[in-house]
């Protein structure tokens, strides 16, 4: 999406201790504006945030994800 404008524009971090949903969270949002056509979850591999193989084999996020969508006319990072 092309930002036009500074106003439409939102950065937001996802922090928390671990096994708290971040990433679940990040997944369910990815999904709900229609970034990605699947529900990513972290116990089976698929979440989007999650593609280092050691993240997949030991079913946790380990580095920093970065994704953004669309939402209302907003770019979200």
């Amino acid at each position: 999406m092309q930002v036009d404008t500074p106003a439409k524009l939102r950065n937001v971090a996802l922090a928390g201790h671990n096994d708290t949903g971040k990433t679940t969270l990040a997944s369910a949002l990815l999904f709900a504006a229609g970034a990605t056509n699947r529900m990513g979850r972290t116990d089976d591999g698929s979440a989007v945030t999650d593609f280092d193989p050691e993240e997949q084999d030991r079913k946790i996020s380990i580095g920093l994800g970065v994704a953004n969508l669309s939402w209302l006319g907003h770019k979200i990072n």
